[in-house]
């Protein structure tokens, strides 16, 4: 603390002849003309610090000297303001008032108190309403955990296994880099930069804002299916409480082809009294004649009956209870029902918190997961034949590439495991602090999340080519292709180890964990395109979480009937291919030729520095953005237009009317995009009466969130526009100067008319007549 008049005449030697431990200041401390004390040097002031901060005034009170004042927003300092410089505290005659509060109490030390704010982001939150990640990687492993979810456990191999194994590889690692790597660095950007949700991110562009509706349309309805094979985790976790796994053996449950002993499938039939019939059949010889004892060709035993693993007829006929087909709903599933309602309890609860908690969770939920993967794998990769499964699973089959639905289903695999285009990566980036690097989380969560999924095939396939191997079949033949592959190979995974009800239970526990990492991000991504288009309603943000978690519960009971498997199917194809490809196709757009790619540089300067590895290198995804990904979607959205493949779910092909259902589900999910273009048409040309370029123009709040943010962004503004903008800017300006061209001859025109109409109409003057004479 400073004590004002005695530490002044202490320092210009007026203390009385006691107080001489400072001797000779004057030369060193002086005022100015206005009285204000003027400190010495550095060097000066430390080598009489000592001496200073032991003097007493005359009173004998401690004086109090601060060398170097700083303040400390934590430390209160009795009403004294320290913010201020030492210079403006004035020295003069007229600090009587200074004086009276120093001579009638002693000045009491600084004491420490307690800050309402634990952190920055909570400082950030009180200004803003919104918060931020409170720890380095909170980011990280929530989008990891985000990304890494059924999509590479559940989604890729089954993909794998209908497109031909190996083959699928090629187009899946080369629309990576093409596709998802460009689109989810312009993702994680975005969101950071403004801080913002999916709908407010787009105020650059005020026509394309309606891109974050048709985000989180496709988020809510891929969530509800995504939070039904979390509830078949659930059920399984609890079945496998047992001291021996239900679907180890065939059960009453069972069809006619389930089979669970593989060893007497074939037999040799080269003992004594056998006959080898030649359609497959081993007959023996008794005192009643041939009597059939097995099969001793395996392609005779399959055409006759094919077999069927327990684990596969436990799925469909126990768990789903499977009707017919997709239009035949008799019975709802009430354990379903209830493993539901718990999925969403249980999200409900992590989220009501706050990112805070979530973005905890996902520390472990999102590095579980693979270490139950590698004891699953190292368990398949000893079994006998794997190699089969290994073989098929990398062996590519080139003739397949020239089907349209490889490159199709790649690249809706690529939108779906990378998160892109949903929402939920914009959401999550939106809470990070503002000058975080974006390009290493970019390359590591992406890459990370292709090579999970590679892995989990390595995983899946060896227990296929053991499969194979016991039941003499093909591989793409062992099991039905479908989306309840996971949930048929790696039951049976965990049969195959030493206490299986143990690792059964590690196993599910690990598939819920995957499921809540990208449940959580789009019930965010949802909840923030409602609270950030509805301010008022981030004091309820939990009420808005719980209205969002009861909504997708009852539009999930859908899926908990006898036919939930069947719209499960046709949710997956419907709500990621059409939609993800037209949402990242405008994404571009909107970037590279309305804002424009330079300007969008100059933001990231302005928000990473231009030493940052993603500025040097974004002329690689400025290319991307303006060339290679435009057109590898609207290459994909043409042939798959040409020839759309038809929806399957193992031999059951869906009804006609299914397709038109799934083309309404799409229009619904794009009827954002639409609707809000026509909104903003009405209400910036019709109501507020602006020209077109409003609908192309950034908004007032475009920017970065924060007023200090805003400031250096500003520093770097630079005038690049699109190139759409500019064509339209030229466009315009030569529509314009031509009508003012023309407008200016009409108007000498008609001036010159009148002046002459009025010149033969109008007596002549005095003069002219005079002149006339």
């Amino acid at each position: 603390m400073l004590v004002l008049d005695p530490l002044k005449r202490a320092l210009v030697g007026e203390i009385s002849s006691d107080n001489n431990q400072i001797p000779n200041t004057t030369t060193r401390i002086s005022q100015d003309s206005r009285g204000v004390i003027q400190l010495p040097s550095g060097d000066e002031i430390s080598s009489t610090t000592a001496n200073i901060d032991h003097i007493k005034n005359r009173y004998g009170q401690q004086i109090y000297i601060n060398t170097y004042p700083q303040y400390d927003p934590n430390v209160s300092y009795h009403g004294y303001d320290l913010s201020r410089d030492i210079s403006e505290y004035q020295f003069g005659t007229n600090n009587g008032h200074n004086q009276q509060n120093i001579t009638n109490r002693p000045v009491p030390a600084p004491r420490k108190t307690h800050s309402n704010y634990s952190s920055e982001s909570e400082l950030v939150k009180s200004k803003n309403g919104r918060e931020q990640w409170s720890g380095r990687f909170d980011f990280f492993f929530s989008s990891l955990g985000y990304a890494v979810g059924f999509g590479a456990v559940w989604r890729f191999p089954y993909l794998c296994y209908r497109n031909g194994g190996g083959v699928f590889l090629i187009p899946y690692i080369t629309l990576l880099f093409l596709l998802g790597i460009p689109l989810f660095y312009l993702e994680v950007n975005l969101g950071q930069f403004t801080s913002q949700g999916p709908v407010q991110c787009w105020r650059m562009a005020p026509i394309f804002k309606g891109l974050g509706i048709s985000m989180s349309l496709m988020s809510f309805f891929l969530t509800v299916y995504y939070a039904m094979l979390l509830a078949y985790s659930i059920l399984y976790l609890i079945l496998s409480f047992r001291s021996k796994l239900e679907w180890t053996t065939c059960g009453s449950w069972a069809s006619a082809n389930c089979t669970d002993d593989f060893s007497t499938f074939v037999m040799r039939c080269n003992y004594e009294n056998t006959y080898k019939d030649p359609n497959g059949r081993c007959y023996t010889w008794t005192d009643q004649g041939l009597t059939q004892i097995g099969w001793w060709d395996v392609q005779s035993r399959i055409q006759y009956r094919k077999p069927v693993l327990p684990t596969d007829d436990y799925f469909n006929n126990y768990i789903l209870n499977k009707s017919p087909g997709m239009g035949f709903i008799s019975t709802m599933e009430w354990p379903l029902v209830l493993c539901l309602l718990a999925a969403w309890i249980l999200v409900f609860i992590c989220l009501c918190r706050g990112i805070k908690t979530s973005g905890k969770v996902v520390y472990f939920t999102a590095v579980f997961p693979y270490v139950i993967l590698l004891i699953l794998g190292i368990r398949g990769w000893t079994l006998p034949g794997m190699s089969r499964g290994i073989y098929f699973y990398m062996k590519p089959d080139l003739s397949r590439l020239a089907d349209q639905r490889v490159w199709n289903d790649a690249a809706n695999q690529i939108f779906f495991v990378l998160s892109v285009a949903y929402g939920g990566l914009i959401t999550l980036s939106s809470y990070n602090k503002f000058t975080r690097s974006t390009l290493g989380n970019a390359l590591v969560i992406s890459i990370t999340n292709v090579l999970t999924s590679i892995f989990a095939g390595f995983v899946i396939f060896a227990y296929l080519g053991y499969l194979s191997y016991m039941t003499g079949q093909e591989v793409q033949d062992v099991v039905s292709e479908g989306p309840g592959l996971a949930f048929i190979v790696y039951p049976y995974a965990v049969t195959t180890l030493p206490g299986a009800p143990f690792w059964s239970i590690l196993f599910f526990f690990m598939l819920i964990l995957l499921g809540l990492d990208s449940v959580f991000a789009s019930v965010e991504t949802i909840v923030v395109v409602i609270t950030d288009q509805i301010h008022g309603l981030r004091r309820y943000n939990t009420l808005v979480i719980l209205v969002v978690c009861i909504a997708m519960f009852a539009l999930g009971l859908l899926l908990c009937t006898d036919a939930g498997i069947y719209w499960i199917t046709f949710l997956d194809q419907f709500t990621g291919s059409y939609p993800a490809f037209v949402i990242g196709l405008l994404e571009c757009i909107c970037i590279a030729y309305i804002y424009g790619s330079n300007r969008f540089r100059a933001d990231l300067i302005a928000m990473l520095g231009s030493k940052d590895y993603g500025v040097r290198l974004y002329r690689i995804f400025q290319i991307c953005w303006l060339f290679i990904t435009p057109m590898l979607i609207i290459a994909l959205i043409i042939f798959t237009s040409i020839n759309y493949p038809s929806l399957k779910l193992g031999r059951y092909n869906f009804p006609s009317w299914s397709y038109k259902l799934g083309w309404g589900l799409t229009g619904l999910i794009l009827s954002g995009i639409v609707f809000y273009a026509i909104y903003a048409i009405i209400y910036l040309l019709l109501v507020k009466r602006n020209s077109w370029r409003a609908l192309i123009s950034p908004e007032q709040k475009w920017g970065p969130l924060l007023e200090q943010n805003r400031k250096k962004v500003s520093y770097y503004y630079g005038r690049q526009q699109g190139a759409l903008v500019s064509l339209f800017d030229r466009l315009t300006k030569r529509t314009s100067s031509r009508d003012t061209l023309a407008r200016s001859k009409s108007i000498d025109t008609s001036i010159n008319e009148k002046e002459e109409s009025i010149s033969t109409t109008r007596p002549p003057s005095r003069i002219g007549s005079e002149s006339a004479v």
